[in-house]
């Protein structure tokens, strides 16, 4: 949509704000708070799993809570799960961003890989945005975003304790305490969370503590502290083993001479942040919200095959980087939001900073490759991110049954990049100081409207838009790894999605129960894919570097049904039916020979080929009976169809479904409640694969099939008991 004919939009909407009064109208996008969703004025496609919703799931990954809602692929390899919605972007699955911005208690972060770890016992609510989400978040809202909310300070007090026990050693423990006065409130947590784990060499755990504090400064004012300070240990990254036989055969891959990429890895994950909310006599409100996040990583890296058990014998003998990851992000936020007649409004500033501070250095010389790596090379990194934006959003109400929504942001980023690197090659030592900027002014819009069809039904339209621009170290690849990439790239467009969608939602009475409805159908086009040029992964020609490859494009069909839960049946239902395809893409090359950059590759046109990792049909349901008063019975079933695993379609998985079972038991104790809960995961046993991933002829057998694929194998039926004390 031209620019001009946006600000055509607002602009009428301002000036049509002394129309006749039709009631209240608030705008409730935010990038602060999660303030609610008006399902009679909202424009996009909006999902909200509540507290209550995650006490009855119980979570063990984030992928079980995501799979309620359609339209996510929430991919998980042991303990970490990468977030990708309608489609976008599933061509990756390492250490890039998903497409979908993360934003946890108002703050879009950037964690390690691309893949996000927090602690479930955290979350308060997720609230998911699907469409282009840049309007609000910036850049990366590719497909949308996932707000996460970490419990908040109420209103009351109260003590809790959790424990609970289950497959593999699994051990969980809540505590937490809540309090309340008419001047202040506050919440304080404390969480072990630690298990053997089924996956060799994938023994992990957690120890957290997080609370906020409410302060009332006045009947219309308060500031709010929060802190999250998090410590964890993870034996590695292993999750998968390659392969369909040995993921039959050898599903934890215990023996297997594989290591996973990295081993002891250590991360201080801490979150601080304040925020102020002033209420005003016109109605208006003010929030000013400041916070500093970090994620501090240490571990190993690069398993190789070492010379020092005396012979190459192609099975990796241990590691040989020492490593060091530091994440910081630091910002303020400001959004004022105000009402006049039909007319609701909201203007938001965005500052912030990202640094992300990359460090490795060799204690292991070997030889791969060809090439030889000495003890004592290193390298780091810094990559600076500074961003800027401003945004907005108004909401009008034409008539009882019409409203119109637009919304705006505009952001300035400027990214710097420098390495330093200590080299060897064989002779002498020597050191290379290299360093690039960019920078980048990016428009992001939503426009939409939604009809009043009834008291309780509601059409609802939007179109959407997202980016991502390319990173610094993309357009200059040969400047700072020039074994890796042939040439810099200084024409790489900005990447970019946009988002039609149509849709309705409603709450319907059938048989004295309300039945609350949302489906819509809906088309994003990704426009200017920025990867590798030949291959999504392909490092091994002589000819390496970045550059917009393609285009995509994704259709679906999307629907959601919820029942009353205070009746003795209830039930949740989400459906998802996408098609996600390539448009055009430049000639894609397989690696199909163990020698690096050899001769033996072959290109492929991967034209209308379906991207990797995307299912055409998704299905979760979850029931809930109350069997008796004090017994509630939750069964629930998760099916998805056959997908390919990788561009080239050559490699197709199966479909798979599974059945888990959860009994609850409540009743007063003392003066408590008491609550008793067993859990069946995988009820049936059924083996099925969560994740396959596939780029390469990996067993070097001059050909790519299932054989090839890094395969995480989903550990079968699984068993929890514990219980929940509050008093």
């Amino acid at each position: 949509m031209n620019k001009g004919i946006c600000i055509s939009i607002i602009c009428a909407l301002v000036m049509a704000a002394n129309g006749a009064d039709l009631g209240t109208i608030n705008v409730e996008s935010s990038t602060i708070t999660d303030l609610g969703t008006d399902v009679k004025t909202e424009v996009s496609t909006v999902n909200t799993i509540d507290e209550k919703t995650i006490e009855v799931v119980n979570p063990k990954n984030i992928n079980q809570l995501l799979n309620t809602i359609p339209g996510i692929t929430a991919d998980s390899r042991s303990n970490v799960v990468e977030i990708h919605m309608r489609g976008v972007a599933q061509q990756e699955f390492m250490w890039e961003d998903t497409g979908v911005a993360v934003v946890i208690d108002g703050v879009p972060v950037l964690q390690n890989g691309g893949k996000v770890k927090f602690n479930l016992d955290e979350i308060e609510s997720i609230k998911v945005i699907k469409g282009g989400a840049s309007y609000l978040y910036g850049r990366n809202a590719l497909a949308g975003a996932v707000i996460i909310t970490t419990k908040k300070a109420k209103n009351k007090s109260e003590n809790s304790i959790k424990m609970e026990y289950g497959s593999e050693n699994y051990r969980n423990i809540v505590a937490s305490i809540l309090r309340g006065t008419d001047k202040y409130s506050f919440n304080l947590n404390a969480n072990y969370d630690a298990t053997d784990g089924y996956w060799d060499q994938s023994s992990n755990d957690t120890k957290s503590v997080n609370g906020k504090f409410q302060y009332y400064i006045d009947d219309m004012s308060d500031i709010t502290a929060g802190v999250s300070i998090a410590r964890k240990y993870e034996e590695s990254s292993r999750g998968s083993v390659t392969g369909v036989t040995q993921a039959t055969l050898n599903p934890t891959g215990a023996g297997d001479g594989d290591l996973a990429w990295n081993s002891d890895y250590y991360s201080d994950i801490d979150k601080y942040f304040l925020t102020y909310s002033r209420d005003f006599d016109n109605g208006g409100n003010l929030k000013v919200n400041t916070y500093y996040y970090q994620d501090l990583y240490e571990f190993l890296s690069s398993p190789q095959d070492l010379p020092t058990d005396g012979n190459y014998d192609g099975n990796d003998d241990g590691y040989t980087n020492t490593n060091n990851e530091d994440i910081k992000q630091y910002g303020l936020k400001s959004e004022y939001r105000a009402e006049k007649g039909n007319l609701a409004y909201m203007i938001g500033l965005d500052l912030g900073q990202r640094d992300l501070d990359d460090t490795w250095q060799k204690y292991e010389s070997y030889v791969s490759r060809g090439t030889n790596y000495y003890a004592g090379e290193s390298s780091n990194s810094l990559t600076t991110e500074q961003n800027s934006a401003l945004y907005g959003e108004t909401k009008y109400k034409i008539n009882e049954k019409v409203t119109a929504v637009f919304n705006a942001r505009v952001d300035y980023t400027s990214y710097d990049y420098e390495v330093n690197s200590h080299d060897y090659n064989g002779t002498v030592w020597s050191d290379t100081f290299t360093s690039r900027k960019s920078d980048f002014t990016n428009f992001s819009y939503r426009v939409g409207g939604t009809y009043a069809l009834g008291k309780n039904t509601t059409l609802f339209a939007n179109i959407s838009t997202g980016f991502r621009n390319p990173r610094t170290y993309e357009i200059y690849a040969n400047d700072f790894d020039p074994d890796r990439y042939t040439q810099n790239n200084t024409n790489i467009d900005v990447q970019t999605t946009l988002n039609y969608e149509i849709g309705i939602r409603g709450i319907k009475s059938i048989a004295n129960t309300n039945l609350s409805y949302e489906a819509s159908v809906y088309q994003i086009d990704t426009k200017d894919i920025i990867g590798k040029i030949g291959g999504t992964y392909y490092s091994s020609g002589t000819n390496v570097y970045f550059d917009n490859v393609g285009d995509a494009v994704s259709r679906g069909f999307e629907l959601s049904l919820k029942s009353d839960k205070k009746e003795k049946v209830a039930f949740d239902l989400a459906y998802t039916y996408l098609d996600a395809y390539y448009t055009s893409h430049k000639p894609f090359t397989v690696d199909l020979s163990p020698v690096y950059r050899s001769a033996g590759d072959v290109t492929y046109d991967i034209d209308g080929n379906q991207l990797p990792r995307t299912p055409h049909h998704k299905i979760n349901l979850m029931t809930y009976l109350k069997v008796a008063p004090k017994w509630m019975v939750i069964p629930s079933y998760y099916w998805q169809s056959s997908y390919y695993a990788d561009e080239t379609n050559f490699v197709k998985m199966p479909s798979y479904g599974y059945a888990n079972l959860k009994v609850t038991y409540s009743r007063k104790v003392k003066k408590g409640d008491l609550e008793v809960f067993a859990r069946v995961d995988n009820m049936f046993d059924k083996q099925y694969y969560r994740t396959v991933y596939l780029f390469s002829d990996k067993s070097g057998d001059g050909q790519l099939d299932a054989e090839d694929g890094s395969i995480t194998v989903d550990p079968g039926r699984v068993f929890y008991v514990g219980f929940k004390y509050t008093f």
